[in-house]
């Protein structure tokens, strides 16, 4: 009778530390999925911001090219070099009046 309760309690004693073993590595597990996946988000996060400020350089690039393609002076040189007009407003005036006068 004394060995069974030995026995019994060698198992039971047994079973608890494989238990505790399981669970710990469970935690060593979890922790380091965590781990990773934090690390990952850092990464990705740093990637979007990398892409962000290329993406806002892009912009004021794009910005300042717009603004020099509608400069005045721009549309006025190619209108006298291109199109040979002239800025003399009142040699170009047309008058509608009546046939008869």
């Amino acid at each position: 009778m004394n060995q069974k309760r030995t026995a019994t309690k060698k198992r039971t004693t047994g079973t608890k530390w494989l238990v505790l073993i399981c669970v710990l590595f469970g935690e060593l597990l979890v922790h380091t999925w965590v781990r990773t996946e934090s690390t990952q988000a850092i990464l990705d996060i740093s990637s979007a911001q990398a892409r962000l400020s290329t993406l806002l350089s892009y912009q004021k690039e794009l910005t300042l090219e717009r603004d020099r393609l509608r400069s005045d002076d721009r549309i006025i040189r190619i209108a006298a070099s291109q199109l040979n007009m002239t800025s003399d407003v009142f040699n170009q005036t047309i008058y509608l009046g009546k046939e008869n006068q």
